[in-house]
């Protein structure tokens, strides 16, 4: 058997072989894996940059519109701390009404409210109203003729009335930044009864022919009640209520609209909440 040269390989020309095409293929391959070890180091660098970047101490402009951010997105609504329902109010008030040329009314007076819900009380009033003259009602007696003496046709004595106070609001407000102080609002209507003097013979001068009729006029009143707490049982209390009735004429007939404007402050006392 005759064997060729190009035939006769030995087992280190098969060796030598394998080796170079592994060599081939590690040559190909060696560019993918470097840049996979590129990136993968550019990676471990950037990240840990990013992350101490994010963990720097915020500025000053940061902390202020994060103050300010919460500031304005916190809404808070507390109950009242002050409660009225199925409680008894007594006040005693003083105060005056400007609105009349001729006198200055000076109202005291009590009033009693009975709160059968918390926002709603049946009120019940009265006053008594002294008066006192008028700048102008001084210059007409004596500014300009001696003796003579203004005799208005009807002012007011008395007044007592029953209305509804409904008090939709409540709040808190700051007293020199160091206490709190609670107070609330309501709005009052009613119907009421005025007791007033009708002098007849108008302004002239006074010869004791006068005649002086006392009236009683059914009337109403709208007005406004605030007050602030300084105890669960004691408040200040300040009142506007606006009356409305039909005055009189020298005559003792109705005379058109008469509406007298009372502002007052008083002293509240709340009986204890019931169990």
């Amino acid at each position: 058997m005759t064997l060729n040269k190009a035939d006769t390989r030995t087992d280190s020309d098969f060796e030598f072989m394998s080796k170079g095409d592994t060599l081939d293929a590690m040559n190909t391959t060696h560019p993918m894996l470097t840049r996979f070890a590129c990136l993968l180091i550019v990676g471990m660098l950037i990240i840990p940059g990013m992350v101490l970047a994010d963990s720097d101490p915020p500025t000053m402009e940061d902390q202020f519109d994060l103050y300010w951010a919460k500031r304005r997105a916190v809404k808070n609504i507390h109950k009242r701390l002050f409660r009225k329902d199925g409680r008894h109010e007594f006040a005693l008030t003083a105060g005056v009404i400007p609105n009349d040329e001729f006198f200055k009314y000076f109202p005291v007076g009590v009033k009693y409210d009975y709160y059968f819900s918390e926002d709603f009380a049946i009120e019940v009033a009265g006053t008594y109203m002294p008066n006192q003259k008028t700048d102008l009602q001084n210059f007409i007696e004596t500014g300009i003729t001696e003796g003579l003496e203004v005799l208005l046709p009807q002012y007011l004595v008395w007044q007592a009335g029953l209305g509804v106070l409904w008090t939709p609001l409540h709040g808190k407000v700051a007293i020199f930044d160091t206490k709190l102080g609670h107070f609330d609002f309501g709005i009052a209507m009613g119907v009421m009864v005025l007791g007033s003097d009708v002098t007849k013979g108008g302004a002239n001068k006074s010869d004791g022919s006068q005649e002086i009729i006392p009236r009683m006029d059914v009337g109403g009143n709208l007005g406004a009640t605030v007050r602030f707490y300084l105890s669960d049982f004691i408040a200040l209390r300040v009142d506007y209520r606006h009356f409305f009735f039909n005055g009189r004429n020298t005559d003792d007939e109705a005379a058109g609209l008469s509406f007298p404007a009372e502002i007052s402050l008083g002293l509240s006392f709340f009986t204890s909440a019931p169990k």
